[in-house]
């Protein structure tokens, strides 16, 4: 690893983001347009221009009101709880629909939470007979000969950001008709999305897979058309796989016989350290927590971030210009780029305190510093069994009527 370097970031934006393209300049990605500068300031923005009637109408629909908050939610930005509050507030039960797919966010990091690093592995058996090829690259290119797909491939590797409805599809292709190895798909996934969130990425994948679900989740033609408003079938020359009915694709697709076994993933842990002798207490800034009204940033401590290659190295030239943009908005943090423990250790850094995160490789890049976590807010203050949490219907019939107040 080359020496830790000392980042500037650069107020203007057009600047800052040549100034990430060029210290980052291996990183994929074609950059960040205007429609998705980070921060809070853009969070806020969203927040308040929601339109809770047309999303429960046609959010579903790839040109439908989504909301575009998972990138701000991802990062901090804006916590959970004052999306949720605020959405609450001002449209009631108008906005349930919203509201229950926010709790969605919750229910993941609840398990990531529970689970641990067992989220990388799959936590139940397949209900059907899935593969493990490896993810070709016709895929990572965008280059499958499907106008559908490889639309939604694109605006993985160009924006950063997919439809909530194109990610199932895409998914769903990848897994049960090319029978590709779900984790290193979802590891693609994480990499490239503006919102690659650990948990809400790789249980989603589990989810289609049937590795953390009842059933598979597949599609057919008729769907992806009438969502997608034909805008890829009206003109398409290949031979449709998805040209069928649910029975008949149920008997392609599924027709193997099953191995009902759990597939484990080996997870590569990080070197251990030895603790810090120095006295400096710090604000550890990551990932989760950026927003420049963080309850951490009122102690008078200073503050680090730090661009490490073993957090940040196989992300995206978009997810890190977004990081970018959300630092600029955060006065008095020092920004680095290098090994979390060198960077510390060079400040006189002791004892570092921080947010909570399920994420075990940020706690085992602190593990040095005796770090002091804070808790995060939970969308309830109520400890939810882990029975509830192998299922959302089961978290919901839980949470739902407290956070909705019926």
């Amino acid at each position: 690893m080359s020496p830790a370097q000392r980042l500037h970031i650069p107020s203007d934006r057009v600047e800052r983001l040549h100034y990430i393209k060029r210290i980052f300049s291996d990183a994929q990605g074609a950059g960040l347009g205007p429609e998705w500068a980070g921060g809070r300031l853009s969070a806020q923005k969203k927040l308040n221009s929601i339109d809770v009637v047309a999303y429960a109408r046609n959010h579903n629909f790839l040109n439908g009101a989504v909301t575009h908050l998972s990138p701000y939610l991802r990062h901090g930005c804006l916590s959970l709880n004052e999306a949720f509050s605020s959405i609450k507030n001002r449209f009631g039960l108008e906005a349930e629909t919203l509201l229950t797919a926010l709790a969605w966010r919750d229910y993941w990091r609840q398990v990531w939470y529970e689970k641990g690093d067992a989220i990388y592995s799959e936590i139940e058996p397949p209900k059907v007979a899935i593969g493990y090829a490896p993810l070709s690259d016709a895929i990572v290119q965008g280059k499958t000969g499907l106008p559908c797909m490889d639309a939604f491939v694109n605006d993985l590797l160009t924006t950063g950001y997919v439809h909530h409805h194109a990610r199932m599809w895409l998914a769903s292709y990848i897994v049960h008709h090319l029978k590709m190895d779900w984790r290193a798909a979802a590891d693609w996934f994480e990499h490239h999305l503006l919102d690659g969130d650990i948990a809400s990425n790789h249980l989603s994948w589990q989810w289609v897979a049937s590795t953390f679900s009842s059933k598979p989740y597949y599609f057919n033609k008729e769907n992806l058309g009438r969502y997608t408003g034909e805008r890829y079938c009206a003109n398409c020359k290949a031979i449709c796989p998805f040209d069928d009915s649910y029975e008949a694709l149920s008997e392609r697709l599924f027709n193997q016989t099953l191995a009902p076994n759990a597939k484990q993933y080996p997870i590569k842990l990080l070197p251990m350290r030895a603790p810090s002798s120095f006295k400096t207490i710090a604000i550890y800034v990551h990932d989760e927590m950026l927003s420049a009204a963080h309850d951490l940033f009122k102690r008078p401590f200073p503050k680090f971030f730090v661009f490490d290659p073993q957090l940040y190295g196989h992300w995206s030239l978009n997810r890190l210009q977004f990081v970018a943009d959300c630092l600029s908005e955060m006065d008095g943090v020092e920004v680095w780029l290098g090994d979390t423990c060198e960077v510390l250790m060079s400040r006189g850094v002791g004892q570092v305190i921080t947010q909570d995160t399920p994420n075990r490789k940020i706690k085992a890049l602190l593990a040095p510093f005796a770090p002091k976590w804070q808790p995060e807010a939970q969308l309830v203050d109520v400890k939810i069994s882990t029975k509830r949490l192998k299922r959302f219907s089961r978290y919901w019939e839980k949470v739902g009527p407290l956070v909705l107040g019926s």
